[in-house]
């Protein structure tokens, strides 16, 4: 007797259009691991979902909870700023300081990512490197809305 549940050829998905999107976290992992690559002095590599839980983050285990939520409400935040200059589609927020610097992105409306670098980092640079990870990410959660 087969099982009911399992797909046979006439139930199992055909086409890429009928599976549906999703980031794993190895996708999530090979960002971060082609960030490192592309740019020197990256420290840390998170991609938070957008209600502030971690998703993905190769940063120290005991502070992904609370970096994760701070990465969200500076997403927002910079959204809402934007917002009040009349500026729109929020690209990059970053926060510079004496020792490194947080460059955060939204991806789609259900994720962000969040690079932690070195002071010396270039970060134009960074932002280049990231955008084609975040369009990557986009393109794996079906072309989620930017």
């Amino acid at each position: 007797m087969t099982d009911p549940t399992r797909p046979t050829p006439r139930t199992a998905r055909t086409t890429e259009e009928d599976a549906t999107p999703v980031i794993i976290r190895q996708n999530a992992q090979q960002v971060a691991a082609s960030l490192r690559h592309s740019v020197a002095g990256v420290r840390r590599v998170t991609l938070v979902q957008r209600d502030g839980t971690p998703f993905s983050d190769d940063g120290p285990e005991h502070t992904r909870d609370h970096f994760a939520a701070l990465v969200i409400a500076g997403v927002e935040m910079a959204h809402h700023t934007a917002a009040g200059a009349e500026l729109t589609g929020l690209a990059t927020f970053t926060v510079k300081t004496d020792d490194g610097a947080v460059v955060a992105t939204p991806v789609g409306d259900r994720f962000a990512l969040a690079v932690v670098v070195d002071p010396g980092v270039n970060l134009v640079l960074l932002q280049r490197a990231m955008a084609p990870q975040v369009e990557h990410l986009l393109a794996l959660d079906g072309g989620a809305v930017a």
